[in-house]
């Protein structure tokens, strides 16, 4: 009896459900959306923004998404309830309000803020309260129930405060009873200073992060050998030291010949321990021939101009151009660039009709005559302007970050159509992809003198080629489980959670041990969105919440009491509002009577780019705290980048639409895998 007899896979109750390794769930997740957004964010600001991705520049875009992120939770769960709550956002700034007038006027000495902010909590659960009880009663939209009460708190603000204070802006509370606590508890800011080791700690932990989180996927696709090759475990121990060897020399080195040595050693080598490992731990499969499906190559092809488009868009833009992009174009292109938006609408409506039925063609004519002429002018106009509004710096991010993004994208969905029919075409195109990324790692590094260019972005790009090497090699040589091996998983789930936790601590080090100032609002950001998405994913409660957000009165028939869930959410919602408030008041010191008006929008904003449906039913608190993250690291990512800050709202509204059209795409494949 081998050592690995009580491995074998278990069998599922139900043959119809297929096993999905940990990628697969990672997207087909409502958040994966809002973690790739994040990413590609912070990615774009960071290339474009000298001061942006700093220790101290980190600190503040954190400090802005601490309150969005928190009530951005709050209105997350309530949206996958099924409902909306307007009166969020105004709020925070009657919590505020409440506070700092008792603690100033309740008395003739005023009153302890040990009584205050208890008073203030009462209060906006009571507002919550009101709101749900409204809503299930009466069956109105909750967006007129909270916008009725919107109106009647933002009055109650102006009123008060101008009774009692005399002016809208109240401040002052500093010799309250109290303060110096609440003040250190939920406004208090820390900063630790330097520390030596700080770097070594980050590189250390960033390694073994990476390591960890590796194996514990490979434990949870994968079907194990009865027996562990060692010949191939010590080629893929040799392999782990030369990435290593590799990721060290180019943290180490900003000399181009440096980058080059130590990226090819840092490539080979973790792709080589990756594969390695892959083969000495678990079962081989028979390659199989068949050709490559039709639907692959114009996926392919689209891949190839877009690595060309990010490769060479910076040769063509200056990245210090300031200039409007419209007035940088000389006339004829300026024409052209005319001609072609008006005509991009025709384009695709010939197209449609070419591919059209005999129905459709008959109504073609009233089409070109009616809407074709007025969609051609909107197209026109909307390009144009937006030539207008935009510098040649930012069309030249913009280019190379959805260029590359976008090429990433298409050979990625290409190699997976390919993985179906053919184990020679989809290995050529994971090494085509992989051919990509470095070609793209190599365009960045020698057109910038930026040494967090040529360290940066190249290592990581040159991860991402290793990375998709070595998977490709994995996928076309090692067989994939198709059923649940319970060890296995559990092994592979501790890998991953003790990784993640290095990861948090080399990253926690790496921005607490420098120059920001760290405040306990990120801290409770945090603590809330932990909080939240144990609740939603792992009690009973969350369930009940999924069941009232898709159908409320089948939930109702299976036992959920549906109203006492809803009114809950909306008692959540305003108390967050209040402890937000309460936040806000601590760290200045003041509020306005206007506080959060019209910032209800923003926390919608955030949980719908993460993933949460409008509709109910679907969603994620997690992805809720990345779409504040976005909003914040755009917030402070445009000015770094020295751009117009009213840009901002034309971002997040691109970043809106974009975000919902990638939640129906993963919600489609989420459907599908079910």
């Amino acid at each position: 009896m081998s050592e690995f007899d009580d491995l074998t896979p278990l069998k599922q109750s139900d043959e119809r459900i297929t096993y999905r390794s940990p990628l697969k769930r990672l997207l087909i997740s409502p958040e994966i959306g809002a973690l790739i957004g994040a990413v590609v964010v912070w990615a774009f600001f960071w290339g474009n923004g000298d001061k942006f991705g700093t220790a101290g520049s980190t600190a503040n875009f954190l400090d802005v998404a601490a309150p969005l992120g928190i009530m951005a939770v709050a209105v997350s769960l309530l949206m996958i309830g099924g409902e909306f709550d307007l009166s969020a956002g105004v709020m925070t700034g009657a919590s505020g309000v409440t506070i700092a007038l008792m603690a100033k006027y309740f008395t003739d000495n005023g009153v302890s803020l040990f009584v205050c902010i208890p008073a203030a909590f009462l209060l906006a659960g009571c507002v919550g309260w009101w709101n749900g009880f409204l809503v299930n009663k009466t069956g109105l939209p909750s967006f007129i129930v909270t916008l009725g009460s919107f109106f009647v708190i933002k009055g109650a603000n102006l009123v008060f405060s101008k009774r009692i204070n005399s002016l809208v802006n109240v401040s002052g509370i500093e010799k309250a009873e109290g303060y110096k606590f609440f003040k250190a508890v939920l406004g208090g800011e820390n900063k630790f200073g330097d520390t030596k080791y700080r770097d070594v700690i980050f590189i250390v932990g960033g390694i073994l992060f990476g390591v960890l989180l590796i194996a514990g996927f490979i434990e949870q696709s994968f079907l194990r050998a009865e027996q562990t090759s060692k010949p191939a475990l010590l080629v893929a121990v040799l392999g782990a030291v030369a990435g290593v060897a590799g990721v060290l020399l180019l943290h180490r080195t900003d000399s181009i010949n440096g980058n080059v040595v130590a990226g090819v050693i840092g490539l080979s080598g973790s792709a080589l321990a990756i594969v390695s490992y892959s083969r000495a731990r678990f079962q081989s499969r028979e390659p199989f021939v068949g050709a490559l499906p039709e639907t692959a190559r114009p996926l392919i092809i689209l891949g190839l101009l877009g690595t060309a488009v990010a490769s060479l868009a910076g040769q063509l833009f200056d990245r210090g151009e300031e200039s409007v992009m419209l007035q940088w174009l000389p006339s004829w292109l300026r024409l052209a660039v005319a001609v072609a938006a008006g005509a991009l609408p025709l384009w695709f409506f010939v197209r449609q009709v070419m591919r059209g039925d005999v129905e459709f063609r008959a109504k073609a004519v009233a089409l070109i005559v009616v809407r074709l002429p007025i969609i051609c002018l909107v197209s026109l106009i909307g390009i144009v302007s937006l030539f207008q509004l935009t510098t040649v710096q930012a069309v030249r991010a913009v280019l190379i970050t959805v260029a590359g993004t976008g090429a990433a994208t298409c050979l990625y969905r290409a190699r997976s159509i390919a993985s179906k029919h053919s184990t020679k075409h989809f290995i050529n195109l994971g090494v085509l992809m992989s051919a990509c990324f470095v070609v793209v790692a190599f365009a960045v590094r020698a057109d910038s003198s930026a040494p967090r260019f040529r360290g940066g972005i190249f290592t990581t790009l040159l991860i991402g080629a290793a990375l998709v090497l070595a998977t490709t090699l994995i996928e076309a040589a090692q067989q994939k489980r198709t059923l649940a091996d319970s060890n296995a998983d559990r092994f592979g789930k501790r890998l991953v959670l003790i990784g993640m936790i290095i990861g948090s601590i080399a990253l926690g080090t790496r921005l607490l041990f420098s120059d920001g100032v760290f405040r306990m609002s990120v801290f409770w950001w945090l603590f809330f969105t932990a909080v939240g998405s144990f609740v939603l994913t792992k009690t009973k409660y969350g369930n009940w919440i999924f069941a009232v957000g898709g159908n409320k009165d089948a939930a109702r028939a299976t036992g959920v009491p549906a109203d006492k869930v809803k009114t809950a959410l909306f008692m959540a919602t305003s108390l967050m509002g209040a402890f937000v408030g309460a936040m806000i008041l601590m760290r200045l010191n003041s509020v306005q009577a206007q506080q959060g008006d019209g910032q209800e929008f923003e926390y919608i904003i955030a949980a719908v780019v993460g993933g949460n449906l409008m509709t109910g039913g679907y969603g994620s608190v997690i992805g809720a705290s990345l779409g504040a993250l976005i909003m914040a690291i755009s917030k402070n990512g445009i000015p770094a980048a020295q751009w117009n800050q009213d840009g901002r709202f034309i971002f997040l509204g691109a970043v809106l639409l974009v975000a919902v059209l990638v939640n129906n795409f993963v919600r489609k494949k989420a459907n599908e895998q079910r």
